[in-house]
């Protein structure tokens, strides 16, 4: 028995060092081609990438569950620029928790020969909902501890790459001549400091805008960055002679935790109102009628959140598993009762996301509410001799050429092992025995006492197992750095959670040294979560507090000023180009150790024959004011589709006159899977909670492949 336990244990570490090295391509861009006479061109694109049901959803750790369906679809969205000097850029912001630079790099090596934008010009950025896919990462680490779902699915990958290319292969070849305008927008009352007590020990703080007198706002909401950045986009109509409203890149911090760990269904949170509410707008103006996807784009990127979340009321957070004694003993002499993580009460959880869902109806369309004014706003400020160019690096971790600011070890500490306020873990404060605190909480007994290493403040978490745990290379090595510039306004893209200090310090940096250099700009703003995911990075100051924040930066108290300095070293390269004949960058290869393969997300194999393919609705009935519509698709292992929506419900307009009432992307219809029906089918249910909705209804399952379209029976609206 011993020995089997050896072997046994023996063979666990071996299967956690089985890393598989994969080197990414390294895909550089062509030289630019300037057009004569040419003006700025613009183009955006916008592709599916809603994974099937049965993904694990990362960001909140643990705590994140496996998806069985969504509530409103996600979507990459892109838009490519090109200044009259024919330079040009690709920005994708895609409805994920964060970015790894596998997904980056395969991107750019789809794209590069038809669009011109390789690794070196494409910014690759997440919104940061944490009701999103996992299983993409480029360190096994994440893929195997990143939620509840653990692995590394290389068909997911393929998937996410392909959408993903898609939206910026559209945007490239619906490029036509543009005029754009930067502005800012100052948003407060939405977002609060979740780590304030870390927040006031910076020797320096940031420069905020004054409040305004009639908002009553407390220090937490004062202490973040209300800044909202957006570049407006028209293109020119050729049938008019004129310019028309086309879409949007915006850049906002918040945090896309108004959609607390207990939720089961992808989500783009409250990013998917902002996107989708000035989109609704901008096809408006333009009297075009919105059908399953509007014509107009709206990207929305994060910016420093790292310690910024929405302003959430209490009652929306959910609590986390407990361990506790999962069966009761059936005698005085049975052995002890075994112990196990057991869900938070059904009931209690329930009330938990119906306080979400209600709050992020509320803050979403408000969000939205402030980026349509501010869209038309600049309507008139509107130009097209703006110039394009960025700068780009690939930035060793460890090793030679690393940043000396940075440890040369990565570590995870206790506090990030508890969570954050917006979802903490079941670990979160968790003692040993019941009495021995293991610093699994914020700050206090996470904070190191006595000799301090390069790590400084950091109790390492699952000492002294941490490295058999993550192995020789569970974090990333190696990550990329990109400054932008578009027109007057410069874009810093991080490969991190960037904290409000943080970013303000990398902010004031770049906006220097561009003045020093000459470098005209109006503005800078920080994009988190781009290109690449190093977790946070902290002031030393706030990483010396041990908060959730500093115990996620890995890299050591001294990550804010790296990747200050490394900022500034790209501010200096996009000067320089400015004055040379060419710009293209060299693009350095990355090793990536993701892990071997495992089987997520169902892969497309041939189908049965198109007549054994069937589907059937099984029943539809109001339950306190919500439709539940049921149906079995006969397709074995073919789930959700994602290429587009599955169901509408339309209304009755006239006798035997039909029009959609709402498309499977809106945020009151949820599509689940419920469970396999027999060998060949899955039963499907979509839950419709009707706004003001009367007169009469049916449902039409949408024609898929291999799949008829289907109508189900008339049905008087729900209240």
């Amino acid at each position: 028995m011993r020995g089997l336990a050896l072997s046994t244990l023996l063979a666990l570490i071996v299967a956690c060092y089985q890393y598989e090295p994969r080197t990414l391509p390294s895909p550089s861009s062509p030289e630019p081609h300037p057009s004569p006479g040419a003006s700025l061109r613009a183009g955006f694109g916008r592709a599916d990438i809603t994974a099937p049901p049965g993904v694990g959803m990362f960001c909140y750790g643990p705590e994140g569950k496996a998806a069985r369906g969504y509530r409103q679809r996600l979507y990459a969205r892109a838009l490519v620029l090109e200044d009259p000097a024919g330079e040009r850029l690709g920005i994708i912001i895609a409805d994920l928790c964060v970015i790894s630079p596998l997904l980056h790099r395969l991107v750019a090596e789809r794209v590069v020969d038809a669009t011109g934008i390789g690794a070196d010009r494409l910014l690759l950025a997440a919104t940061h909902t944490h009701s999103a896919p996992s299983h993409f990462f480029a360190a096994k680490l994440y893929n195997q501890y990143g939620a509840e779902v653990s692995g590394y699915d290389s068909v997911l990958v393929d998937f996410l790459v392909t959408g993903m290319a898609a939206s910026v292969l559209e945007a490239a070849e619906t490029m036509r001549p543009a005029r754009v305008a930067w502005g800012t927008d100052i948003v407060w009352g939405q977002t609060r400091n979740r780590s304030y007590e870390a927040f006031v020990l910076n020797d320096t703080l940031p420069d905020l805008p004054p409040v305004a007198r009639e908002l009553d706002l407390d220090e937490r909401q004062r202490a973040v960055d209300p800044r909202w950045t957006m570049l407006r986009v028209d293109f020119f109509d050729p049938k008019t002679g004129d310019y028309a409203p086309a879409g949007a890149f915006s850049i906002y911090a918040i945090h896309g935790t108004a959609i607390p760990s207990a939720n089961d269904l992808l989500d783009p949170d409250v990013h998917g109102f902002i996107q989708r509410g000035l989109e609704r707008h901008i096809d408006n103006l333009n009297h075009l009628s919105v059908g399953s996807h509007p014509r107009a784009v709206h990207l929305v990127a994060n910016g420093t959140a790292g310690d910024v979340s929405p302003d959430w009321p209490q009652d929306t957070r959910c609590g986390a598993d407990v361990l506790r004694t999962t069966r009761r003993a059936a005698g005085p002499r049975a052995p002890p009762s075994p112990e196990g993580w057991c869900e938070p009460n059904a009931d209690s959880t329930a009330a938990c996301m119906a306080a979400a869902r209600a709050y992020v109806e509320n803050v979403g369309p408000a969000l939205a509410a402030r980026a349509i004014a501010l869209f038309d706003d600049l309507g008139t400020r509107l130009r097209d001799d703006i110039r394009v160019a960025r700068a780009f690096a690939t930035v060793p971790l460890k090793g030679d050429g690393a940043p000396p600011e940075l440890c040369d070890e990565p570590k995870v500490g206790t506090a990030a092992m508890g969570g954050a306020p917006d979802g903490y873990t079941r670990y979160h404060g968790w003692r040993f025995l019941g009495l021995l605190p293991l610093g699994y909480e914020q700050g206090n007994s996470a904070i190191k006492e006595g000799k301090k290493r390069c790590q400084g403040e950091k109790r390492y978490a699952l000492y002294p197992i941490h490295e058999l745990v993550s192995g020789p290379h569970g974090y990333p090595e190696q990550t990329q750095l990109m400054v932008a510039q578009v027109g007057n306004q410069l874009l810093g893209a991080v490969p991190a959670e960037v904290t409000t200090t943080a970013g303000d310090r990398m902010r004031k940096a770049m906006q220097s040294e561009a003045g020093r250099l000459g470098l005209a700009t109006d503005s800078i703003a920080i994009i988190s979560l781009a290109n690449g995911y190093l977790q946070y990075i902290t002031t030393a100051e706030e990483y010396a507090a041990q908060r959730y924040e500093g115990g996620a930066t890995i890299f050591g108290p001294g990550s804010a000023a790296a990747f200050e300095r490394l900022l500034v070293g790209l501010v200096q390269d996009l000067a320089d180009d400015s004055s040379s004949e060419t710009s293209t960058d060299f693009v350095d290869s990355i090793i990536a150790y993701p892990g071997k393969h495992k089987t997520i997300f169902p892969s497309a194999t041939s189908g049965p024959p198109p007549e054994d393919i069937t589907r059937t609705f099984q029943g539809q009935e109001c339950r306190d004011g919500t439709l539940v519509v049921s149906w079995i698709d006969a397709y074995p292992g073919r789930l959700v589709p994602a290429d587009g929506p599955v169901l509408r419900i339309e209304r009755e307009v006239e006798p035997d006159t039909w029009q959609p009432a709402v498309w499977d992307d809106d945020p009151r219809l949820e599509v689940r899977a419920i469970r396999a029906k027999g060998k060949r089918g899955y039963l499907w249910e979509a839950r419709w909670r009707p706004d003001r909705a009367t007169g009469k209804h049916r449902v039409v399952l949408l024609a898929r492949k291999d799949l008829p379209e289907v109508t189900g029976q008339v049905f008087q609206a729900c209240r």
